[in-house]
């Protein structure tokens, strides 16, 4: 392998999500947007958007409770 060339890193983070409505699982995949693996079928309405805005508005409408990172997944290809 040329060692000028970068091997991308697969990262994905889930986190434990405690709303006013509900709580589960949220998936984050390496470019900060949700993916539907291991996210909770209540957080589908999430998928495909950033987390860290999701998790704004979420607080900004007072509906975010507690928000705790659980496992980071690392798999380099």
């Amino acid at each position: 392998m040329d060692s000028s060339v970068k091997q991308k890193i697969y990262k994905r983070r889930t986190y434990w999500f405690n709303t006013t409505y509900a709580c589960g699982a949220v998936t984050v995949d390496q470019d900060g947007f949700v993916c539907k693996i291991d996210t909770a079928p209540i957080y589908y309405w999430m998928v495909g958007k950033k987390f860290v805005e999701v998790k704004k508005s979420l607080q900004k409408q007072n509906k975010l409770l507690g928000c705790k990172k659980l496992k980071v997944e690392v798999d380099p290809f």
